[in-house]
């Protein structure tokens, strides 16, 4: 028996060294995976990716809310994650990483962003259009089933009209007439033409021109049973004035008893017709609230009045891609909204259960936490890595698609441990680059997409940063704080000594006046000494797509930025024109330089498709630097909007590795064991030049 008990302990040890030695060999060698912080104990934003529509449910059981997330926008990956609850009910429970329970890209459902939870008789059904809008999909008991039990329901045939009709459509099953059954509720918007080609298309074209085209809120009132439901036509839901509900919303079957007086309210997000008290940017996306000051079996809207908190609107941070849904999330006996954003992140908004002027009161949103595994900074990440606290260790600098600038602190270690992002401020107020002005007869824009740079801009050796944004704007935020202690001042428009006419792109969401800089959006802007004359230029793409230096020269003790001339060139002589694409397909590229191959010379490392790219740089040639297209870095498929490719040498082994900031928020890396493998793709000897020249498909 002790023999036994020493080969079992033996076996044990050796395989906790296997199994440690695996775990090792995956964060040294692997390809391209995704960073972690490393560090046990922290806690971040819930964050499921990109996109997130959340699912409250008890999931496992034990009594307290767990999250179901569809993340139904990012290519690297999309399905459904369970988070589980490990705090109980209470306001801001923590939440275990998320762990994905569907393995299909939108298995579920029309492009997995329409789902809405259902309670009937006890059970947690999800509901869905399928993939075609041909048919309204019921996942049954889903925390038992776990999608597995899936059917159709019956529809009658002018409720199928609004699937085949409308591009969303979300459904919802609630007792809406105040009778003990439960009926159908629908949220209807992005009226699209059907496909008309298969059979019956004659008489679906008829029905589509006859068919009401803009959104709706319908009711589908069940004459049968909870077991065998039987429903009626659709009826549009109306305010007591006779307009739509949905009129001017952005809608989500939002219908709870957020009084508490026993009929059922609602809650959607758009525009006032009292908004103008407010003196904020965001007049389109306030949450408002629709009392029935009828009864539940007949119901009576008024219009919407906007949530508020100390006299401020209630809003989301995002201000675009909002899923909300309504819930008693604390089970304090008052419907709270739980909302999923853009960024991926999850918001609370409590009801205090506090009325005032006939207005449930809500809390301002506060993001939910969950155990930290992967490094993550909300959606659409474009990193820089820079010592940014003079430390001696590289951090990560980064922008994102809410247009907060982020610090991720590198807390040591040859594998590095990673603190929990911080957004850089202005005086106390964290930065957010989103303009306030944009082109005539368009709305304002909802995103900052800043794309930054970092590095010693204005000549007095502190690194600043240089942001481009979702307008093209690039702006300089210079640093008046010390080596150790970064401060940065309010952000300033980069201006040029064009010569002419200031150069602008054909397209652009921006506006720029005088001489600012008004570029490509979403391209990055890169600190470079270009011409080696100890002052540093600036590298981007210029108005029209090719990869441009705008240098630096001083007049009169004054930093001047010159007109931008197109000195990287192929072997040809040809000026590298990264991005042909015009319209809304132009700009998006990141780049950055760095010596990929170790011969002592800085390449270009750009975004492309699927993932990244590298040129060769062959030296100067009539001052002019010559790239080599060598094909892939990366081939796995990241992007969906572009992806943020860096360098790090995070182990000081003299090979710079690769960094990628993706859309999803999270951080891809790639530790690299030679400067001779420099794409994924190789594992013996250097890469050949590909055979065909650059270009962005």
């Amino acid at each position: 028996m002790k023999n036994q008990r020493i080969a079992f302990s033996t076996l044990i040890v050796v395989l906790i060294l296997i199994v440690g030695c695996r775990q090792n060999t995956v964060i040294q060698s692997a390809g391209l995976h995704k960073l972690e912080y490393n560090n046990p104990g922290l806690l971040v934003d819930l964050d499921v990716g990109f996109k997130s529509i959340p699912m409250p449910m008890d999931f496992d059981g034990d009594g307290d809310y767990d999250l179901l997330i569809s993340e139904s926008g990012a290519y690297v990956e999309a399905g459904i994650f369970y988070f589980e609850n490990i705090s109980g009910n209470v306001d801001m429970p923590v939440f275990r990483r998320g762990m994905k329970v569907s393995f299909e890209r939108r298995r579920l459902g029309a492009d997995g962003n329409s789902f809405e939870v259902s309670e009937v008789d006890g059970q947690i059904h999800v509901l869905t259009p399928d993939r075609a809008n041909e048919k309204l999909l019921i996942y049954k008991n889903v925390p038992q089933n776990v999608f597995w039990d899936d059917n159709e329901i019956v529809l009658p045939e002018k409720a199928f009209e609004y699937l085949h009709f409308f591009k969303s459509t979300q459904w919802k099953m609630i007792d809406f007439d105040g009778d003990g059954i439960s009926d159908l509720i629908a949220a209807v918007a992005s009226q699209r033409i059907p496909g008309l080609r298969a059979a019956g298309s004659v008489e679906r074209k008829k029905a589509f021109e006859q068919a009401p085209k803009h959104k709706q809120l319908i009711f589908l009132r069940n004459k049968g049973t909870n077991n065998h439901p039987v429903y009626e036509d659709p009826v549009e839901i109306i305010k007591e004035n006779g307009e739509s509900l949905a009129l001017g919303l952005s809608i989500k079957p939002m219908f709870a008893d957020y009084d508490s007086d026993g009929d059922l309210d609602f809650i959607g997000i758009g525009r006032s017709q009292s908004d103008d008290n407010f003196d904020v940017v965001w007049k389109n996306n306030f949450i408002l609230y629709f009392e029935n000051t009828g009864t539940k079996a007949k119901y009576k809207f008024k219009d919407g009045k906007v949530l508020t908190h100390n006299k401020l609107p209630v809003q989301m941070e995002s201000r675009s891609t909002i899923h909300p849904t309504a819930i008693d999330w604390n089970k304090d006996g008052h419907i709270d909204i739980i909302a999923g954003e853009e960024s991926g992140r999850i918001s609370f908004l409590k009801n205090t259960g506090e009325i005032i002027n006939g207005v449930p009161q809500f809390l301002p949103p506060r993001f939910l936490q969950q155990e930290a595994k992967y490094v993550d900074f909300g959606a659409l990440v474009a990193p820089r890595v820079f010592d940014w606290d003079g430390d001696g260790l590289d951090d990560i600098i980064s922008g994102n698609e809410m247009g907060h600038i982020g610090f991720i602190k590198n807390l040591g270690g040859k594998i590095p441990m990673w603190d929990g992002p911080k957004l850089l401020d202005v005086d106390g107020i964290p930065i957010r680059i989103i303009a306030n002005e944009a082109l005539p007869n368009t709305e304002i824009p909802y995103w900052g997409y800043t794309t930054i740079d970092v590095g010693n801009w204005d000549d007095d050796e502190l690194p600043d940063i240089l942001v481009n944004d979702h307008n093209g704007n690039v702006v300089y935020l210079k640093n008046i704080g010390s080596r150790k202690n970064p401060k940065l001042a309010t952000p300033k428009p980069i201006e040029v000594e064009w010569q002419g006419k200031p150069q602008k792109p054909a397209w652009t969401p921006g506006v720029s006046k005088g001489n600012e800089l008004l570029a490509l959006w979403r391209t990055s802007p890169l600190i470079m000494d270009f011409n080696n004359d100890g002052l540093n230029d600036l590298v981007m793409l210029d108005y029209e797509g090719y990869l441009a230096v705008f240098p630096r020269s001083k007049k009169e003790d004054k930093l001047v930025l010159n007109h931008p001339e197109r000195n990287f060139v192929y072997p040809t002589g040809e000026p590298i024109l990264l991005n042909q694409r015009t319209g809304s397909s132009s700009g998006r590229l990141k780049i950055t330089f760095a010596d990929w191959d170790g011969d002592g010379l800085d390449d270009l490392i750009v975004s492309s498709k699927p993932a990244v790219d590298w040129m060769k740089n062959m030296g100067m040639k009539d001052g002019k630097m010559v790239l080599q297209y060598m094909g892939r870095v990366a081939s796995r498929t990241l992007m969906g909007h572009t992806d943020g490719p860096v360098v790090a040498d995070w182990n000081k082994d003299g090979i710079p590795d690769l960094l990628v900031g993706a859309e999803n928020g999270v951080f891809y890396y790639w530790q690299r064991s030679s400067v001779d493998i420099t794409s994924t793709m190789t594992t013996n000897g250097k890469q050949t030049p590909a055979n065909y020249p650059y270009f962005k498909r």
